[in-house]
Formats: C-alpha cells, sequence, structure tokens
C-alpha cells in the first residue's frame, strides 16, 4: 500500500489549483450577480463555490466523507441556484475536480470505496450537465456553454458527461492504494537479520539462547563462560534493542521469528 500523503498536501493542491483558476474568472467584476445573459460575469456566489471546491480538495484525504458531503452540496446550490454557477470562462474551475477522487481513493480513512466512487461518478454527471443542459448551465439565452438550443445541447451533454465520467475513473484508479508486493523468504530473512544487526556473533549466539527460555546457568554451561560473562552479555543485548527484561526479549524473538527454526519447531510441536 502507498504511503499516505503529508497532511499539508492537499490543502497546497487546492490553493495551487484556486490561484491558477482566479485569473480567468474575470474576478474584478465579482461584485456583481450576473443575470441569465450575463454569461461571462463571475458573480461573488460563484467565487464562494470555487472556495468551496478548494475546501473540498483540502479535506478529500484525511475527511472523505465530509469531501463528498461538501461538493454534494455546492453542485445542488448551483443547478438550483443561477447566480451560483460558473461564467463562460470561469466553466475552468471544475477542472481542479478532477484531483478529488484520486485524493478520496488514496485515504486510508476511506471504508466505503464502492459507495464514495458511485458519489463522485454522480458529481462528473452533475458538473456535465452544468456545462450543457439549458436548465443548469451559463452560457447563451437558454443556459448553455454553446448557445445552442434546447436539442442542440443533447449531444454536447452526452459528450461532456463522459468526458467527466472517464476523468473520474481514470483520477480514482490513479489514486487507488496498490497491494503491497510479495515478500521473498530470503527477503525476510533479511529484515529479520536486520533487527539484531547491531549485535556482536557472540551476542547473537547468548540471544538466541535467551530466547529459547535458558538460564544464565544453562547457557554458562552450554557455552563454557561464566553466568557473569552470560549477565554482561545479556545486559549488551537488552540495551541495544532498547529491550527491559528477558520477558521482553523472548517476546521479541518470537513475535519477529528470531529463534532458531529447529528451536521454533520443537517448541510449536
Amino acid at each position: 500500500m502507498r504511503r499516505a500523503l503529508p497532511f499539508w498536501l492537499p490543502p497546497l493542491i487546492g490553493l495551487a489549483l484556486f490561484a491558477i483558476w482566479l485569473p480567468r474568472a474575470e474576478i474584478e467584476r465579482v461584485d456583481l450577480v450576473p443575470s441569465r445573459d450575463q454569461t461571462f460575469i463571475t458573480g461573488p456566489y460563484a467565487l464562494a463555490i470555487m472556495v468551496g471546491f478548494v475546501v473540498v480538495i483540502a479535506v478529500s484525504t484525511h475527511r472523505p466523507t465530509w469531501a463528498l458531503a461538501l461538493l454534494t452540496t455546492l453542485l445542488v446550490l448551483q443547478i438550483f441556484f443561477w447566480p451560483a454557477r460558473f461564467s463562460q470562462i470561469a466553466w475552468t474551475g471544475y477542472l481542479a475536480l478532477a484531483v478529488v477522487p484520486a485524493l478520496i481513493s488514496r485515504s486510508r480513512r476511506t471504508t466505503r470505496r464502492p459507495l464514495m466512487l458511485a458519489i463522485t461518478l454522480a458529481a462528473s454527471v452533475a458538473v456535465g450537465s452544468l456545462l450543457t443542459l439549458p436548465a443548469l448551465s451559463v452560457s447563451g439565452k437558454w443556459g448553455t456553454i454553446t448557445g445552442k438550443d434546447v436539442a442542440g445541447s443533447l449531444d454536447a451533454t452526452a459528450i461532456w458527461t463522459a468526458v467527466a465520467l472517464l476523468v473520474t475513473v481514470l483520477s480514482w484508479r490513479i489514486g487507488r492504494p496498490r497491494p503491497a508486493p510479495s515478500v521473498s523468504d530470503h527477503d525476510r530473512a533479511e529484515d529479520r537479520g536486520h533487527l539484531i544487526s547491531d549485535l556482536s556473533p557472540r551476542e547473537r549466539e547468548m540471544f538466541e539462547l535467551v530466547a529459547t527460555g535458558r538460564s544464565n546457568a544453562e547457557i554458562a554451561a552450554s557455552s563454557y563462560i561464566g553466568e557473569t560473562t552470560v549477565k554482561t552479555h545479556v545486559s549488551s543485548i537488552l540495551a541495544k534493542l532498547g529491550l527491559s527484561s528477558r520477558s521482553e526479549l523472548i517476546a521479541f524473538a518470537w513475535s519477529n521469528g528470531l529463534l532458531p527454526v529447529a528451536e521454533m519447531q520443537t517448541t510449536s510441536t
């Protein structure tokens, strides 16, 4: 699985996209609430919608449910409230939403992925409609992006909706976590060896003996050394591994597969 994105990256992406959109939105006329025939004016409500899109992007990774709830609310407002719709120039703000499916799909907090994908697909259909259907969009007398009548806008609706759906699916697949690569036995052995790489060969020998539950006296007898020497080795091993007792050492060895194979088989049987 991929690493989680830094918490600051989605907000930064949202702000960067807003900075790209802002100069093209005829923002100097934002104090006006446009009527249906003023299709090149970005009104204050449309600006607020774009700020909302930035918030959606910012929280998509860490609060995907909130992000989709806010996105749905914003699109519904644009559908039913004419002044909140983008102008023929500001409609490029919808392009910023292309990153939302990838961020949500990548989020570790996304537990109901099929449902969230369905919501993002529905949002893309709404965007396609806002761009083309006369009752839902902003351009020309009829409110279409091309100024065509109802019959002339149906083909454009199908095309824009298909494009929006395709972008959503591709974005979702880009962000979707990949399965972790399989790890070979050799790689696992190397990983386990790295855990005790700071131990000397003699300390590794002592580590295995302690991990099998042998006492200091038993280790001293089998290794032909004094108990004081064994205690010194054990203290050094515990310090290097950041452990505080022999029982922790045994648990550490078992949990990481560091016991000799023969000993593990004997114990398990």
